[in-house]
């Protein structure tokens, strides 16, 4: 991708409203159901290659879901999950709107634009240091800086899609501990702490 300048990376942020940037509606969701198993199937017989995203972009969507959910001791990261084969998936998609591709296209490129002005690079080749020092000044739209509202605005709806993905996976289901529905062999009713937190007991047949 040729390098434009922060004039251009405002503009294209500025065509669509990005408080609904990155909504999809449900039919894609569902399409997008079961994708990392797919996936992970998919990559004994090749690599994944990006639909939508350039390769420059790719590489910088990869760093920055993993900023986002960092792997720890709890759960794997946003890459471990395959959070950006799900954007890819989803802004791929036919159905998939003008808006939401424009506004990935425009935020990225904004990214550069900034960390360039800052580091004389692009965001993939900042130190972590570096891009920690930009992701600071917006990840909290309300205390960015009125020239960086934009990247603040970008952020935070990329950080909602990043949750969206992780959270439709194997991985951000055990994060949150969702078993699932399941089978039980036998019913023995609410735990006794949970009836005594409610003030509640079973009936004993005598109406108590």
């Amino acid at each position: 991708m040729t390098r434009i300048s922060r004039r251009d990376a405002l503009a294209r942020l500025a065509t669509i409203p990005l408080a609904a940037a990155f909504a999809f509606d449900r039919g894609a969701l569902d399409r997008a159901a079961g994708l990392t198993r797919v996936l992970a199937a998919a990559d004994a017989v090749a690599p994944f290659v990006p639909r939508f995203f350039t390769a420059r972009e790719w590489e910088t969507v990869r760093l920055l879901v993993d900023y986002v959910i960092p792997r720890d001791e709890r759960s794997g990261s946003a890459t471990d999950a395959r959070v950006p084969e799900f954007m890819d998936f989803m802004l791929a998609d036919a159905e998939a709107s003008r808006s939401s591709r424009v506004a990935m296209r425009g935020g990225l490129a904004w990214m550069d634009v900034e960390c360039r002005e800052r580091f004389t690079r692009r965001f993939a080749g900042c130190t972590d240091a570096q891009r920690r020092s930009v992701l600071d000044d917006i990840a909290w739209p309300a205390k960015a800086r009125p020239e960086l509202s934009q990247g603040a605005a970008f952020f935070t709806h990329f950080r909602d899609f990043t949750a969206s993905g992780f959270f439709s996976t194997d991985i951000g289901w055990r994060d949150l501990g969702y078993e699932g529905n399941g089978v039980y062999p036998s019913w023995e009713g609410c735990p006794p702490a949970a009836l005594n937190k409610l003030g509640v007991r079973y009936d004993d047949g005598g109406g108590r």
